[in-house]
């Protein structure tokens, strides 16, 4: 049976396009018969409508009332930034200018490296050396800026996380499985759990700290889920959820899923706060929280999850 189109016509979304977030509006829909999928004609708003696309649900999300506060805040945050750089940094590109969260101008700087692929196929031809040895020089100097602006930030995990990731990247990759979903507990649960853990501990001007790290995971989490912490293997259960439970309108990625997917997170917090355009001050907050986080996620990792979550997908096991 072919599932309903997820997205209404003249329905306002978020579209997630090359790491970058834009408001945009659904113009058509029409089903990828080959792949059983809805595709989507979008406008971007503000923009020419030659830059109308086709886009798949996985790179949309409905704008709710919470999804437009977290836009608005990152957005925010992200103009703040881009103001002291803007002498520095001038665009000739007419592309529509990036509505950036800290989290998808990560995603963006990560992937760069990879955009800038040879368009010759003269092997031969001396002007398209030319082009290469002077695009590569080009692409030197801008890896060489990201390097030199970019905070280096480590975490280390603890080593009951790193096996845990190593175990459910073996049991997805190597067996096959997913895990079942929604998780107990879930992200926003293992939030509130740590937020107790330390209640009893703190003076008021602590635990209003703690409440503000374990709200700011949660919309790291939230932001991060679908571009970065999926294999590609588990977007078709995102779908299915996208489905079943409205996620990203009805209910977030943190009320679905729990700690496997959390510490993946965790894993690539380090790489997201040194791109993110956040103050120093910001950062060393969140620093200050996140080793302590952690250790709380050790001691509690064996009892939240073991490989019996995992399971074979249905259409594997009707094969």
């Amino acid at each position: 049976m072919t599932a309903k189109p997820l997205f209404n016509i003249n329905e306002p979304v978020f579209a997630l396009h090359q790491g970058k977030t834009y408001k945009a509006k659904i113009l058509e829909s029409k089903l990828d018969e080959e792949i059983n999928e809805w595709q989507y004609y979008i406008h971007y708003d503000g923009w020419n409508k030659k830059w109308d696309t086709w886009a798949q649900a996985d790179v949309l999300q409905k704008r709710t009332e919470k999804t437009e506060e977290i836009f608005n805040k990152m957005n925010a945050t992200t103009k703040k930034s881009d103001s002291k750089r803007s002498s520095n940094n001038k665009s000739n590109s007419k592309r529509p200018t990036a509505l950036q969260t800290d989290i998808t101008s990560q995603i963006q700087l990560n992937t760069a490296d990879d955009s800038h692929d040879s368009s010759s196929t003269t092997a031969t031809s001396k002007e398209n050396n030319k082009r290469s040895r002077k695009r590569q020089r080009t692409d030197s100097v801008e890896k060489l800026k990201t390097y030199e602006n970019k905070i280096v930030i480590e975490i280390k995990l603890p080593d009951e996380i790193k096996f845990c990731l190593s175990r459910d990247w073996h049991l997805i990759n190597n067996e096959h499985k997913l895990l079942t979903i929604p998780c107990q507990p879930t992200v926003e649960e293992i939030a509130n759990l740590y937020k107790q853990s330390k209640s009893n501990k703190q003076k008021p001007f602590e635990t209003e700290h703690t409440n503000h790290f374990a709200e700011s995971i949660i919309t790291y989490f939230d932001t991060a889920l679908s571009t970065m912490l999926l294999y590609a293997v588990e977007r078709s259960q995102y779908k299915q959820l996208q489905e079943s439970h409205g996620l990203g309108d009805k209910a977030q990625p943190s009320s679905v899923y729990g700690i496997v997917h959390l510490l993946r997170l965790m894993s690539q917090l380090g790489t997201i706060l040194a791109y993110s355009p956040l103050e120093q001050t910001e950062v060393d907050f969140l620093l200050v929280h996140i080793d302590d986080f952690n250790r709380f996620l050790e001691k509690n990792i064996k009892s939240w999850i073991n490989d019996d979550h995992y399971e074979k997908p249905l259409a594997v096991l009707t094969q």
